[in-house]
């Protein structure tokens, strides 16, 4: 049973063959063996109109056990968090007015069961919802400045949450961010601080890696420090072989520019020292989602799911406007995502909801800190 946004109409499908083929029945379908029951209605909804768990938090109102038919059918109830665009499957949908009556049966289905339902949550609510499939929402806090920051071609994509308000910006340098923004409550970056000098040194990329498995890949090997200050890229291959053992990705051949410029900052900078902090935006996804998101954050459904979870927070966020700005700004839609991301848990972090890989991290040879900080809902 899914409710409008405005809570002032419930979706239907109308059926085009028996049983009640012609009658409004609510969508749905069967649990497949071994599947649970939340999983059951939240694919089933996705299947028939095109709404995923990322546009509805679904909540198990009934069951209804028919003895004579060997049949239980379980009772799913939401609202819409997102305005969606719907997509039918093989019955015609729409929507109807939660004024209707539902026990004629001859325009509804059920012999009476759907008007009983619609009665069951005017009445008493929606039932219980699963944890697993709810985001773990919590209000930002409006007397903070919080920053978060993703690296892009020619600059830096800035997210600010100044004292409830999001303001999104490019800047060539980190140093003209912290000039317009001087006293900051938090500060995240999606870069590496804190490079390993030696093969004793552990950073927080391993720890990372666990938390997302199914997309460890997105974390990139992090260069030693003797690497990152390399002369040439076959010098830092070798450094990094030489010092920690290993080589690393073409990918991470790519960000070593924008950790120097890091790094370079931090040490002419002291004040800003562990002020300053590494984070990863795919983790903190994870984190905010409840599980690991697994569309793509550079393709359109992943673009899309990142920003219903994050309108969560910032209701003013849609896709249309971030999709324009990163053609203002001349920088990708989800580097825009990843700031925004960052922006969100610096809030987060700044209220103590954080989470520190390792939980104790140790520093390297200047004194930064090798920690990466997540949202924590404990």
């Amino acid at each position: 049973m899914v409710f409008s946004q405005d809570n002032k109409k419930i979706l239907f499908c109308k059926r085009t063959k028996d049983p009640y083929k012609g009658l409004y029945n609510l969508v749905g379908g069967k649990i497949e063996e071994n599947e649970d029951g939340f999983e059951a209605a939240y694919r089933e909804l996705k299947e028939e109109t095109g709404i995923s768990a990322y546009d509805i938090s679904l909540n198990h109102m009934m069951d209804f056990t028919y003895y004579n038919q060997n049949c239980y059918v379980e009772v799913y109830v939401g609202i819409l968090i997102n305005r969606v665009e719907l997509t039918e499957e093989l019955h015609p949908l729409e929507w109807i007015s939660v004024d209707a009556n539902f026990f004629d049966s001859k325009k509804f289905a059920g012999e009476g069961n759907i008007g009983h339902m619609v009665e069951q949550v005017k009445t008493y609510g929606m039932g219980i919802k699963d944890r697993d499939f709810i985001h773990p929402k919590m209000d930002l806090s409006n007397q903070t400045v919080c920053i978060g920051v993703d690296g892009c071609k020619g600059g830096w994509i800035t997210a600010v949450l100044d004292k409830g308000k999001l303001s999104i910006n490019k800047y060539n340098s980190l140093e003209e961010i912290v000039n317009q923004y001087p006293d900051f409550n938090e500060f995240l970056i999606d870069m590496v601080i804190g490079l390993q000098s030696n093969s004793n040194h552990i950073r927080p990329d391993t720890y990372a890696r666990q938390l997302i498995k199914e997309r460890a890949s997105t974390i990139f090997p992090a260069p030693c420090r003797q690497a990152v200050y390399a002369v040439s890229v076959s010098e830092s291959y070798h450094e990094n072989e030489r010092v920690l053992g290993k080589k690393f990705t073409p990918l991470t051949v790519g960000i070593i520019p924008k950790i120097r410029e890091v790094d370079s900052f931090l040490q002419k900078n002291p004040e800003y020292k562990n002020r300053i902090k590494e984070s990863h935006p795919e983790v903190c996804i994870a984190r905010l989602n409840g599980r690991t998101m697994m569309s793509k954050k550079a393709e359109y459904d992943g673009i899309k799911e990142r920003v219903n979870l994050l309108a969560a927070y910032i209701p003013e966020i849609s896709m249309t406007k971030l999709v324009a700005l990163s053609k203002s700004m001349k920088c990708n839609t989800d580097d825009i995502i990843d700031a925004v991301t960052l922006a969100i848990t610096a809030n987060i972090s700044a209220q103590g909801q954080y989470e520190s890989l390792p939980e104790k991290p140790m520093q390297d040879e200047t004194g930064l800190l090798m920690q990466m900080i997540i949202p924590s809902f404990d």
